[in-house]
This record gives structure tokens, sequence and C-alpha cells, in this order.
């Protein structure tokens, strides 16, 4: 079977296939009764249409009744119908792009000489053109062909006079340059921060030189793209988190949630770099909240695992037990990909029983899991650690430690640069805490009886311990061993 045709088959809605059949019986698209023919035959086998489960003899006599068996001649009229079906998609594609329509028809006016139905068209793109947020996502496109078409035909009745549009034309390709220019340079750093890639980012330098001395007001996306460029250029200068935040909070009625909350991703990355740790759930919490207010934190009603995990333990850190249960119960059933759904309940709950203090209830959550994800994996083995101290249990914990710095060498390749260190700085710092405990009886005793430290010896190391956290960048945790080191310095 013509395993692409079948593909195609697949994805597609009820809907859609109900709309295909329409199409290939339109003698305009196909004038072959076989290929229709073909169609109802395969699309009973909907909407799975498994491949074991068909036979070739059975289709190819449901075309050709009194011939005999042809594999090429079925095969042939599989493949016209995958291309027949490809011409659906297209037309369907630009049913839904009236902008692309519009620059069409003005290409075959321009070309026929109808100057009457060019200008017609021309009024209602415009019309059109003018009705869209001013940071809708294809503005820019719209707009630059309106001026190009525009240009194209102004030659036509050129005099040798005047303008032509050239100018117009002219600002409308830097728009569009910009805007097209932009997020992909961002999204280049962004990648480089997660793959070990060195992009040739062309043009960076220029534009930016450019930016400092353009304004742009009819397009608030380019000083909005301009700002996440500075930020994740220089991550560490806090002045352009907050002057990307305030133009955000300024712009914010011109954009589409979809891309609004675009640019929130690159302000909650950007709070580790510019926030202490003391208030750095505090920012992000407030940023998740914010966008639930506008709306704009789940896309067509689903919340992706990662930042359902992310919104649970910034509340969690924060104390806010109440709301991120009730965030549980009602968000996760909207969970995506479905497959991480069962992954995400188990860690989430668990780290819900663990900072309620209910360790045996959390250990439960987490043997009970097998997740599949490699970040699900970290995320049980980090929070084990963790019970594993609160429980006093430090032989389990130390033998723990070493398989879990052997899983993190051993998948080192799969998980970001960026993780890798930040897991490493958990698993050697709360190394050397057990140590200090471990190396002096009483400070031993102290811990298991919940008590700071009595000698200078044990005070000296943790505060010296206490620095090197300090001072070292966020990573998994952090918060909670200064929080034990302060309680054993109390």
């Amino acid at each position: 079977m013509h395993k692409k045709l079948l593909g195609l088959l697949r994805s597609m809605s009820t809907a859609e296939h109900e709309k295909l059949s329409k199409f290939v019986r339109s003698p305009y698209y196909n004038e072959r009764k076989e290929l229709t023919i073909l169609l109802e035959a395969l699309c009973a086998y909907a909407p799975h249409f498994d491949e074991k489960a068909m036979e070739p003899e059975d289709l190819f006599y449901s075309l050709f009744p009194a011939r005999s068996f042809d594999k090429s001649v079925l095969n042939k009229l599989n493949s016209k119908l995958f291309q027949l079906v490809e011409q659906f998609v297209v037309v369907e594609q630009l049913n839904k792009q009236p902008f692309d329509q519009h620059q069409l028809s003005l290409q075959y006016y321009a070309g026929k000489r109808l100057d009457r139905h060019f200008e017609a068209k021309l009024r209602q793109s415009k019309m059109a053109f003018s009705k869209l947020k001013k940071g809708h996502p294809t503005r820019a496109k719209h707009h630059l062909g309106i001026q190009k078409r525009l240009a194209e035909w102004m030659i036509t009745q050129d005099t040798r006079t005047g303008d032509i549009n050239l100018q117009l034309y002219n600002e409308a390709l830097d728009e569009f340059f910009l805007l097209e220019k932009l997020p992909l340079l961002n999204a280049m750093i962004g990648r480089q921060k997660i793959i070990n890639l060195n992009y040739d980012k062309t043009w960076i330098n220029e534009i930016l030189a450019h930016l400092s001395a353009q304004d742009y007001p009819d397009w608030p996306a380019i000083p909005l793209l301009k700002q996440v460029l500075l930020l994740q250029k220089k991550p560490e200068q806090p002045q352009h988190y907050f002057q990307l935040k305030r133009l955000l909070n300024q712009q914010a009625q011109h954009f589409l949630p979809a891309t609004l909350r675009g640019y929130f991703t690159y302000l909650e990355n950007a709070v580790k770099n510019i926030f202490p740790i003391s208030a750095y759930f505090e920012e992000l919490f407030a940023l998740y909240q914010q966008q639930l207010e506008l709306g704009i934190l789940l896309h067509d009603g689903k919340i992706h695992h990662t930042l359902f995990k992310n919104i649970v333990l910034s509340g969690l850190e924060l104390g806010h037990f109440d709301w991120v249960e009730s965030f549980i119960k009602e968000q996760h059933a909207k969970i995506v990909p479905v497959i991480s759904r069962t992954d995400a309940h188990y860690q989430n709950l668990a780290n819900l029983y663990y900072y309620q203090k209910e360790y045996s209830a959390a250990q439960e959550m987490l043997l009970q899991a097998n997740p599949t994800d490699i970040y699900y994996k970290l995320s049980q083995k980090s929070l084990l650690a963790r019970i594993y101290f609160e429980n006093k249990e430090l032989e389990v914990l130390s033998g723990f430690m070493n398989t879990f710095t052997k899983f993190i060498f051993d998948q080192k390749k799969k998980i970001a640069a960026t993780k890798v260190e930040s897991y490493r700085l958990f698993i050697n710092s709360l190394r050397q805490l057990c140590h200090l405990i471990e190396d002096h009886p009483a400070h031993l005793d102290a811990f298991v009886a919940d008590q700071s430290l009595s000698t200078s010896e044990g005070r000296e190391k943790l505060e010296k311990l206490k620095t090197q956290i300090e001072s070292s960048p966020v990573f998994y945790s952090k918060k909670w061993l200064l929080e034990r080191i302060r309680q054993l310095s109390a």
C-alpha cells in the first residue's frame, strides 16, 4: 500500500474526510472515477487505516471487478490519489489564509491589466489589514505583500514620474526582515543554551545598531524582540529584564495569547539570572499568576507538563499549598502531551506531599512512578535525595547519591548542559553537608535531634559551605540547602 497516502488520511479528522470526499468527487479537480471509488474503499478503514487489514486484491476488484489483479495499476492509482489528496490539503490551507488569497487575486488582476478589479481588491486587502492587531504574527507579511503588489502594478502604469511605491515597499521589506530575523536570532541563542552548537548569527550587531537609532511605533513586536535579544545576550544585566517586562505590560493588548505567552517565557527563563534565591520564586510565581489572569498560560485549553511542574514548584516554595492542591486537581487533565500526564501526576503530588512534610506519602508516590522522560527521572531522584536527608537516612543517601552521580554521567548527552551543572552542584553541595554532619559524633547527634551544631569547628565549616553555595548560580534545591544550613547554624 501507499504508506504516505495512508499516513495523510490517518492525520485527518472525520470532518476533513467528508470534505476530501466532496473534493475528489468534483470534476474540476478529478475526472477519474476510479480515484473516487478508491478513496471510498480506503475510507472504509477509517480512522486507523490499518494496512494489515487491507487486502490489495479487494481494493483492486472494487475498482475493476472484471479484470485480473494488477498490482502496478493499483500502485499508480494510489499515487494519483495521493497527489489529489495533497492538492486538497493545499486548497484547505489556502482557504484559511484570506490575505494570501488577496495577494493571488492582486497578482492576477495586475497581470491581466484589470485595473478596476485591482484597485477594488487592494482597498479590500488594506481594510482587512487595518483590522489586524499591531502584534499579529503575520501582519508584516501581509503588509509587505500589499506594498509589493502595489509597486508591481504601478510599474505597469509608469510615466517616469513619482515614486511608484518603492519607498513604502522598501520600508515594508525592512519591517518584515526584522520581524523574521529577530525571532530567529533569539531562537538560535536559546538553542545554543540547550545544545552544544555555535551558530553563525549573521547581522546581529548591525540590527542592534540599527534599532538603537530607529523606532518602529507601528510594530510593537520589534522593540520587544530587540529587548529579548539584549536579555539573551546579557542575561545578568537586570535593566534588560525590567525593560522587557515594562514593554510587555504596556503592549500586551496588541498581541495574540500564544505570542504573548512566548514573550513571558523569555522572562521566566531570565528570572534565575536576575533575582537572588530569596526573591527568585516570588518573581516567577508572580509571572505565572499574571499569565493566568491574562488567560494566556493555557494554549487551546492545554498546558505543557514542564510548565505545569514549574508552576507547582514555585507555588510550593512560597508555601501556597492550598492553591497548588487546587491547581493540580483543576488542571491535571489538561496536561499535554498525554504520554507525560501520568509522570506529571505522580511527580507533582509527590512534591506537594514533600512540602507538606508528609515524606512517607511523597516517597510512596515516587516509588509508584516509573517515569519515561529523562527530566522526570532527574526530578524523581532529586526529591528522593531530599527525602532521605529529611528522614535522617544518611547512609542510604550516601549510596543513592553515588548512583545518582553515575546516572547523570551516563545520560549527560541527553541532558542540557545547564541542567547537568545544576544537578551536579546540588549533589556536590549535599554531599559536603552530609560529610560535615557525619565527620563528628556531636554533629550527627545534633542533626538527628534537630538541633544546631554546638562545636565552633562545625559552625565554621557550615559558614564556609553557606558562602560557597550562596556564591553559586541558581541550581536545583539551592534554597533548600541554605535553609538546612541555617537550621544547623541557628
